[in-house]
This record gives C-alpha cells, structure tokens and sequence, in this order.
C-alpha cells in the first residue's frame, strides 16, 4: 500500500512538471502575441498576454525576454491612463538598458519615462529624466532621436511653467531637427515651440512656427496634429485681437477633431470656443457647453472603464500567481510527504511522519491566512483609487460647467446642472461611505488615536457642506458649551459620522430652515448633537434608519437621493472609537442625532 502511495505521488510530479515544460512553450511567445493585441487596440488583452508571460519561463531567468514585455505593459497602460503603471515598466526598461550598456535603447526609455511622469501631472519627477536622455543621445549622432529628447525637456520644462528654458530646448530641437531635411519632423518640433512662444506673448514667432507647421500636416496628412495645430492657431489669434479668424480656426479644428474621433480634443475645443462665443453667439456658446458636458461624461465614463478593466486584470493576475504558488508548493509538499512515507517504510516511524505533514499543513493555513488578508487589502486600495476618483473628477466637472451656466437663455440649464451635482455629491458620498463600512466590518486596519478639538473639526464639517446649504437656504449654527473640547479618539471615524449627520439634516430640513450643532463637555462624555427642524423621521421607522439591508429610505425636500448607508456607517464608525448614537424625532418637527463620545481618552484603537 505505501509502495502504490509513493508511486503516485512520484506521478504527480511528473504531471506537475509536464505542465510547468508546456507554460514554457507558451512563454515564447507571449511578446509576439501581445504585441500584435497592442497595435490592434487591444489593450486590456496586451497586457494580460504580458502579465501571463511574465509568469512564466524564460521571463522570470532571462531579463532580456522580460524586458520586451516590460515595454509592452508601460505603452498598454499607458493607452488606458494608468501613468503610474506605465512609468513603474519604462523604469524598468531603462534599469536594464542601463545595465546592459544599451545606450541607443536608453534614449527612447527615459524619454517614455519622462512622458509618463508628465502626464501624470509630476513633471518635477521628469526633469532629471528628460536631461539625461539629451546626455545619453548627444553622442551617438542621431538627429531625429536628439531632437526628440531635446522636445521632452520643452515639454517638462513647459509643464513646470519654466518657460524660458522650454524655448531654449524647443529652439534646441528645432535646430537639431533641421539637420535631418524631413519637413515633418522639423514640423512637429516647430508647433512644439509654440507652447512656451505663446506662454511668453511672442505671438508673431509663434504664428510662424505654427504656420509652417500647418502647411506641413496638410501636405502629409497628419490629421492628429493638424487638429491640434488649429487650436493652437485660434488661441493665438483669439489672444492677439483676430477674432474672425479665431473663431475659424476654433471650427477647423472641431471639426477635424471630430473626423479622427479625438474625444478628448473634442471636449477642450468645445470648452474653449464656447468661451470664445459666450458674448457673440450665446445660443450656440451653451450648445458648445452642452457638448462639452457630454463628452467630459463620456470621457469618465471610458476611464471608469479602463480602471474597472484594471482591476479585473490585476485581481486575474494576482490568482494566477497565487495559482503558480500554489502548484510549487504542492510539489514541495509532495516531495517532502513522498520523503516521509519512503523514511517511514524504511525505518517505520510513523509517528515523526505524522509530525511533519502536520507542521507543513499548519503552514500552508498560515500563508493562506496571510494572502487571503493581503489580497482584501489590496482590493480595498484599488476600488478608493480608481473608483473614487472618476466620480470626483465627475463632480469637478459638473461645478466648473455650473460655473459657466450664466450665458445661457434660460434658468432650466441651471436647475439641471444643480441637480447634477447633487447627483454627483451623492455619489462620492456614497462611495466614501460603502468604503468605510467595508473596511470597518472586515476590521482591514486599525486607526490611529489622536488627540484633537471637536469643535474645531465640526466646524471643518460644516465648512464641507455650507455651499449646498446656501443653495437651499439653511443657515448652519454651532454652538459649543466650551472654546475648546478635547477628546483622543480616530478623528477620520468621527469626522466621517458627523459629516453623514450634516448631510442628513441639510437634505431633509425645508427651504429657508436651519441646522444647529451643539457640542457640551460633560463629567466623562462629551455629546455631539446635529438638530433639524426638518421633516423627521416616524415613530414605526426610527428601528429600521441604521439598517443599510432594510433601512428607511425617502428623498430630501429638494429631491435629494437618499442610499440608506449614511447612519449604518455613522453608527458603526462611532461604535468603532467607543461611543454610542442616539435619536430623537418627530415627524413634520424634526431630528435630534447626538454622539456620545467617551472624553477620557477611553476611545477603541480601531
């Protein structure tokens, strides 16, 4: 029997092995088959093919095969917007030219660098890269790649408002690009001086460069930066007095931008020529404005997308990496246990046999106990990043448009804007609160005690939520029963909860009312309580208002969407430092919702 037991684990071995042998065959050709998938526009798919790769053989021994798929994931990522993502690859695409003495590679992997960071909105982070890129290109006598690397520094010394030295390196480039004799590479780097040319006010160069430019990208066909050159010119003539010939070039390139499609082209030239027209044409100024609104909606919406792809391809990755791990600790496990069992036919200790597979499974509990933890966390970090911050950028928008609503004919267009943004508030709101209920019912990490004054951090609360107040009419009154109230607790649980009461007493208090926080020092509590003299809650339902299951759910009295998570998570964030919440209300009179917070630093750690 324990000769037919080691024959078969010997077997699984081998099985194990074979599978591990036919990977390796697929690894071969994972740059191949991502590359195709990128220059398909696939690039979700790409980067899934690379991450596959990665996994496997020769890419985990051979640095050289996992550059190439390092150069595949940076250019993926950063297509779907992930900038972080993609400068972590092209840094490591530049460790290993670096490495290598690779110094014709080096050039294109810094100036990849160096854009990422860029784009990232850190251009602080570029500088160094983009100057060592100049350095490493100088001499090797290639004009087109020196020219290209003297453009970047334009580009980062430009996004850094550093004006002057952007048009020294643009003059550089473009100096560097003449040697060439390509009209089209001398093109791109003269409407690329036309960035700190038209920061400086020297419009008459910059129409020059930009002109030349023009006629160059129509002769080529270059309808991308056609476009994008059109728009140049109509900021330029629109800022030198020409508005005819602004507002011409405002259409050009609106209309070209919508021939590529360029969304994101599209929404800037709306934005602009509706500014552009606001006191000319105002009908066609809020059409424009229309326009924009839809397309920054459509433009979040597809990077909502790619985040959620994201994720989906990060969280695939991550279980098959703990798949992989898992398949080589089953062949450790099995050539330790078929160890024992030949240990014990030979020598007949079965009790030390025992032992040891007892000890090698306790471990493989603890490990799993510790990824299992580690992969909550992680997905906790992903959907606060790339969930939380569409929806912010959302609401952003929305006020900027909002910002704008007075050229238009009528008030409904504010109305409907007001309405977004409360749409949008809620949003954020509600995922701020779906996260916090999370992290608190999985206990994902303990929150810090701090010492801090309460009546201090109402009042940044009440500041959060004084503009929607405004909108409605409430004033917003806190009265304290001493200048300073000093508790030690996790000041984030409290802030959150109190900010949940605030938002509830603005959404249900009618028109022209008032909500009132009083803050009292007693013996050894101190009672936060957020008075409205709204509608109330009634007396059937205030069992049912901290359940987020089966909670109480009605809109405010200005039509205000109401998810039911507010006072589930407010109770349980409060219950999470030591303290309790209570209510008092009374339909048609009002809610009273006081937080009794220990004040005698007997707060929980969590």
């Amino acid at each position: 029997m324990l000769i037919f037991v080691v024959v078969k684990r010997f077997s699984v071995i081998i099985l194990v092995f074979a599978s591990c042998f036919f990977a390796l065959g697929q690894a071969q050709d994972a740059y191949s088959v991502a590359e195709e998938q990128f220059y398909q526009g696939q690039y979700g798919a790409a980067i899934r093919t690379a991450l596959e790769g990665l996994q496997e053989e020769p890419a985990r021994s051979a640095e050289e095969s996992a550059v190439e798929l390092y150069s595949i994931l940076g250019a993926s990522y950063s297509r779907l917007g992930a900038f972080d993502k993609a400068a972590d690859y092209f840094f490591r695409c530049y460790q290993f030219d670096k490495k290598e003495g690779n110094a014709e590679g080096m050039t294109s992997s810094l100036v990849n660098l160096a854009s990422m960071y860029v784009y990232a909105g850190k251009p602080e982070l570029a500088e160094k890269e983009a100057l060592e890129a100049i350095d490493n290109e100088k001499p090797l006598g290639r004009p087109l790649k020196l020219a290209m690397a003297y453009g970047k520094a334009c580009d980062v010394y430009h996004a850094l408002k550093k004006e002057e030295t952007a048009l020294e390196y643009a003059n550089l480039a473009v100096e560097t690009a003449l040697e060439t004799g390509k009209d089209d590479a001398v093109a791109v780097r003269r409407s690329q001086r036309a960035y700190p040319l038209l920061s400086l006010k020297r419009y008459r160069e910059a129409e020059a460069d930009l002109s030349f430019s023009e006629k160059v990208f129509q002769d080529k066909g270059n309808r991308q930066s056609l476009s994008i050159v059109y728009f140049q010119l109509a900021g330029l003539y629109e800022n030198t007095g020409r508005k005819a010939l602004s507002t011409s070039y405002y259409k050009k390139a609106l209309d070209l931008a919508r021939e590529l499609p360029d969304k994101p082209l599209e929404q800037k030239i709306c934005f602009a020529l509706a500014g552009h027209l606001k006191d000319t044409d105002p009908k066609e100024a809020f059409e424009l404005l229309s326009r924009s609104a839809s397309l920054q909606e459509e433009i979040a919406k597809s990077e909502s997308d790619n985040a959620l792809e994201l994720f989906n391809i990060e969280y695939d990755t991550a279980k098959k990496e703990e798949q992989i791990a898992a398949q080589e600790r089953e062949i450790q496990i099995e050539r330790r246990r078929t160890l024992v069992l030949v240990i014990v036919l030979l020598v007949l200790l079965a009790a030390a046999a025992v032992t040891a597979v007892t000890a090698i499974r306790s471990k493989i509990v603890r490990e799993k106990l510790q990824q299992s933890n580690a992969q909550k966390d992680f997905l906790f970090k992903v959907i606060s990043h790339d969930i939380m911050s569409p929806a912010i950028a959302m609401l952003r928008g929305i006020q900027m448009l909002r910002g704008h609503s007075h050229i238009a004919d009528d008030n409904r267009s504010s109305e409907v804007l007001v309405q977004l943004e409360r749409q949008a508030e809620s949003e954020v709101e509600l995922i701020d609160n779906v996260l916090r209920w999370a992290r608190n019912k999985e206990k994902a990490a303990p929150g810090e005690k701090a010492r801090f004054d309460v009546p201090e951090m109402v009042r940044e609360a009440m500041e959060q939520y004084r503009g929607g107040a405004a909108q409605k009419g409430i004033g917003l009154e806190l009265v304290c029963s001493d200048d300073a109230i000093v508790v030690e607790c996790n000041r984030s649980n409290l802030l959150i909860a109190v900010r949940n009461l605030l938002s509830n007493a603005i959404k249900f208090s009618r028109p022209e009312g008032k909500v009132t926080v009083r803050v009292r020092q007693g013996a050894d509590v101190v009672d936060l309580s957020v008075e409205d003299y709204g509608i109330g809650i009634p007396a059937d339902k205030l069992d049912a208002i901290y359940s987020s299951e089966a909670g109480f759910r009605r809109p405010g009295t200005a039509g205000e969407p109401s998810h039911g998570m507010g006072l589930a998570v407010s109770r349980d964030l409060v219950a999470a430092i030591g303290g309790k919440m209570s209510v008092h209300s009374a339909e048609g009179k009002g809610s009273i919702f006081t937080i009794h917070i220990p004040s005698g630093g007997g707060c929980n750690d969590r």
